[in-house]
């Protein structure tokens, strides 16, 4: 999830939960919280594949939540306000960043570091402005109706959950049109798509190929899409589909490339990519996307490839937005 939501949702937090409204230090303290666990952000100073690799781990861990909150409490002096910040929200506002996380596709690694299994319910897009707008309008009017800033800190969370229960019931939706249209298939996804909570990519799962389709369960309703540039309405969101006039784009699976013993970067990648496909492969070198950041959208080029240099000292990189690469061992 964007910054912006994860620090309107510990704005919510700080106005709605506390019985007495806290001084705006202790309301900024929480809303700070509520963006730390990005802290892991720093890695990518190291290294973009230590980001990768540890992006939304441990600071993302249900099992570390405990400690973090301890040690976030420890390490607050002792407040000299009538209505010191309590534990209990401190771990509110940690716990709303993981749970908002886990929201999105990308995958959350809410066991580390005990396992780099990454959790993921593929309910919200990872910026999805009705989202944003519907927990924010809420707190703009609290700024004016300070006697009533709780009441509409409980609406903002109140309508954050009215909103995942919708995008919930059209992801069980999607995922019933896959079942209908792929029945043959080893198992289907729905994946969230930009501007509408009904805008889904349908994944079917086949040995050796995917089969995917984009599909707007309510036709005629575009949501936000107006409020974005063409080229990036394109970028992150192949055309979309009624559903009673599906058509299905085959692609070609990475588990049904052979491809050489000890190519670096492939065991990562594997890891990395949730839906890896074959974009690219020629005498001199081999590219894999992932269905999760557009792989395969015709006339688009996607983020987060692989691409594998062959030759006699093979080479891999992973290709970031913008075309930036990064080498993988």
């Amino acid at each position: 999830m964007d910054p912006l939501t994860h620090a309107i949702s510990g704005a919510a937090l700080a106005r709605a939960l506390p019985r007495h409204r806290l001084p705006t230090a202790q309301w900024l303290l929480i809303v700070l919280l509520a963006m730390a666990p990005d802290a892991d952000y720093v890695l990518h100073y190291f290294s973009d594949t230590l980001y990768l690799t540890h992006h939304r781990g441990i600071t993302h861990s249900l099992l570390m939540l405990p400690l973090w909150t301890w040690l976030i409490a420890s390490l607050m002096p002792r407040s000299r306000e009538r209505y010191p910040v309590l534990p209990w929200l401190i771990g509110a506002a940690l716990a709303m960043h993981i749970l908002l996380d886990i929201a999105t596709s990308f995958g959350t690694m809410i066991l580390a570091p005990f396992s780099d299994w990454r959790a993921s319910f593929d309910l919200v897009f990872i910026i999805d402005p009705i989202f944003t707008g519907l927990m924010l309008l809420p707190l703009l009017f609290g700024i004016f109706l300070k006697d009533r800033a709780r009441l509409l800190g409980l609406l903002s969370l109140a309508l954050m959950g009215f909103y995942l229960a919708l995008t919930l019931a059209s992801h069980h939706k999607a995922l019933e049109l896959a079942r209908q249209q792929q029945p043959a298939a080893l198992s289907v996804a729905a994946l969230p798509l930009p501007f509408s909570p009904f805008h889904w990519q349908l994944i079917a799962t086949y040995p050796g190929q995917y089969q995917r389709a984009a599909v707007n369960l309510l036709p005629g309703f575009t949501g936000t899409e107006s409020l974005f540039p063409e080229r990036f309405r394109k970028r992150f969101m192949p055309p979309l589909q009624s559903p009673d006039k599906l058509q299905w784009q085959e692609l070609t699976s990475m588990s049904a490339v052979k491809l050489p013993a000890g190519m670096p970067g492939v065991a990562f990648y594997r890891w990395f990519a949730r839906f890896p496909v074959l974009l690219e492969r020629d005498a001199t070198h081999i590219e894999f996307g992932d269905l999760r950041f557009g792989a395969g959208v015709p006339g688009e080029v996607a983020s987060f490839r692989l691409r594998l240099e062959l030759g006699e000292q093979p080479k891999a990189w992973l290709i970031w937005r913008d075309e930036r690469k990064s080498p993988l061992d």
